[in-house]
């Protein structure tokens, strides 16, 4: 990290990085250092989009939020410099302690509500809250981190396998779809996770990320208050409008749901402020269970003893009447089989056609049923899958064979799947029991993200693991945008406009070599490659400064008389401007200028102005 940072342990991994604790040398703090991983260092469009998102959430600053310092690079080593928090996360406090209390919980959710509504207003989404990215302080305070982040990995986490769009665990159903995300996609997620406090587990899980994705699409949450009957109903009606799957539903920010807790915590008498760290809390269960012990009367002990020897000798004389009537019971029945009714092996059945089968068991004293039917790819329409008592195995004639049939290979449809999006397709695919492969291109007419074109086509009939190949679009190519320095902001946001890129955050601020109006600075800076959709940074001028100027009087009386029509003007550093025109009554005229310049007097006559005089200032 250069001469500056220093790397002193590894404390983690996450989903795009592996997290050191380290030492900023230069201010002599510690840090935490978050190495990207090598398939992400060598992605040159993520790491644009990347560094596009690192320097939006350095501009956040909350005490609920972990401050990013810095991103850099050296060599192929790419990092990010953030605030070192020391404490747990929050998915450490809910492995160990199940659930927490509903006061603790929300407590927790108020300052997390704090740190978004902070993020939100400087528009800023964090796309991946999980406890995860939750770290409780020793003090109780919350930590939120990797804000924005998410957005930049959304395109890479299908590639690289990782994760799905985050965690998939408390993914809204629009980042389940792949569609656009806003403030209300981390109130969603949010949701989840106070879900989760509450009860201890996540309301959707699966066998793979898809599955998962499917039933925050299709199913609805169990309300938590089946899973913890004693949760508090108005509590539960919080978290259900905020996993509401109808967007327009849920909270409309973060500071109502925050509204909301909070009211709740005031009537339950619970006092707004950062709670003890769960982490550190005492059970006390173990010490009171040994204090009932030991109250425990003498005499009712000894008592509970012979009832339960008495018990014991009951119990074994019943176990052994029942043994030996079991066993004389049986001894008949396997004698009078064994003796009257004869015994044959069954024939091995497996692939014959069903009439076949049919025949073979006849000619042997046996009957067949169907037990049930199912597809299978290489045994024939009608023929015998499997049988459910085993080929050889001795039975008395007469038995009926349970036999399982074979409806042939199961054949799917394939759906059509153009401009849908990459996410939505390969869960309609994995849904139909089909897989799928991709690759990309660019497309001037597709946005990014959606199917182009698909192999094979709609309809087509595919058996169950076969491959449907998709190409996804990539966007509009990239190109190098242009530089904005000295531009007027309207014709800015006009280039901005036609090619489609979009105008994130506008800061002004004064300039001594810009005028007001003109751009000062810009990012991403001019060169870099560019899309269509992406967001782009611009910084205005104010123009100077108030106190760099300077005041000018000209005093024209008794050189020029009154009613005599004069234009007067300035030239200095800030160009050419005229400060007065018209007829001229004898007043002092003023003027601001700025460093060494001049007044030019002019004097209309014979329909036009004529320079009389110049007068310097310094």
């Amino acid at each position: 990290m250069g001469n500056r940072y220093k790397l002193l342990e590894n404390i983690g991994e996450g989903g795009m990085a592996r997290v050191y604790r380290g030492m900023d040398t230069k201010l002599n703090r510690p840090v935490a250092i978050k190495i990207l991983y090598e398939q992400f260092a060598n992605d040159p469009d993520f790491l644009r989009r990347f560094k596009q998102e690192a320097k939006a959430a350095a501009k956040l600053s909350h005490p609920a939020i972990v401050n990013i310092y810095d991103e850099g690079e050296e060599g192929d080593v790419h990092y990010i410099i953030m605030e070192y928090v020391d404490g747990y996360t929050l998915k450490d406090v809910i492995l160990r302690d199940s659930r927490l209390k509903p006061e603790e919980a929300a407590q927790i959710a108020i300052q997390i509500c704090d740190a978004l509504a902070h993020a939100h207003s400087q528009n800023v989404i964090h796309r991946d809250i999980k406890p995860q990215n939750i770290i409780l302080t020793c003090e109780g305070r919350v930590k939120v981190t990797d804000f924005g982040i998410a957005r930049a990995t959304a395109d890479t986490t299908i590639t690289y396998g990782r994760s799905l769009l985050g965690s998939v665990y408390y993914s809204s159903p629009e980042q389940a779809r792949g569609n656009h995300t806003d403030q209300k996609s981390d109130i969603y997620s949010l949701g989840i996770l106070l879900y989760e406090m509450l009860t201890g587990v996540v309301p959707f899980s699966g066998e793979s990320p898809i599955s998962i994705a499917l039933k925050h699409l299709q199913e609805d949450i169990v309300p938590p208050g089946k899973l913890v009957p004693e949760l508090p109903s108005a509590l539960e009606t919080v978290v259900l409008k905020a996993v509401r799957k109808e967007r327009q539903l849920r909270y409309s920010s973060a500071l109502e749901l925050r509204d909301d807790l909070e009211d709740w915590l005031v009537k339950t008498g619970e006092k707004i402020n950062y709670i003890s760290n769960p982490h550190f809390k005492r059970s006390y269960s173990s010490e009171l269970s040994r204090g009932q012990a030991n109250d425990m009367d003498k005499e009712q002990e000894d008592e509970m003893k012979r009832r339960g020897r008495s018990f014991k000798r009951i119990f074994g004389y019943g176990a052994v009447l029942v043994a030996v009537f079991l066993i004389m019971l049986f001894g008949y029945k396997f004698l009078h089989s064994f003796l009257v009714v004869p015994e044959v092996a069954v024939p091995e059945l497996t692939n014959l056609s069903l009439e076949e089968a049919e025949k073979e068991l006849l000619s042997l004293g046996l009957g067949c049923n169907i037990l049930r039917e199912v597809y299978s790819d290489t045994v024939p329409v009608n023929h015998i899958v499997s049988q459910e008592t085993p080929a050889q195995r001795s039975v008395r004639k007469g038995k009926i064979i349970d036999l399982v049939i074979s409806l042939g290979p199961e054949y799917v449809v394939v759906p059509f799947l153009i401009s849908r999006t990459e996410l939505e397709a390969r869960l309609i695919l994995s849904d139909l029991g089909l897989n799928m492969t991709s690759s990309q291109e660019y497309s001037e007419d597709i946005a990014p993200g959606y199917v182009i074109r698909q192999d094979p086509g709609k309809d087509f009939r595919l058996t169950r693991g076969d491959v449907v190949h998709v190409i996804i679009s990539e966007g509009k190519k990239p190109f190098s945008i242009r530089s904005f320095q000295g531009w007027l902001l309207d014709n800015a946001k006009e280039w901005l406009n036609i090619y489609g890129l979009v105008l994130r955050n506008l800061e002004e601020e004064y300039s001594g070599e810009f005028p007001a109006g003109q751009i000062i600075s810009q990012f991403p800076a001019a060169g870099e490659l560019v899309q269509a959709g992406d967001p782009v940074d611009l910084v205005v001028s104010k123009g100077r400064e108030p106190g760099t100027y300077k005041s000018y009087t000209i005093d024209l009386y008794p050189q020029v008389a009154r009613g005599q029509l004069i234009k007067i003007y300035v030239e200095d550093e800030e160009g050419r401007r005229v400060i007065f025109e018209g007829a001229y009554q004898g007043q002092v005229i003023s003027a601001r200028g700025i460093g060494s310049g001049q007044f030019v007097l002019m004097e209309f006559r014979n329909q036009e102005y004529h320079i009389i005089d110049i007068k310097r200032f310094p």
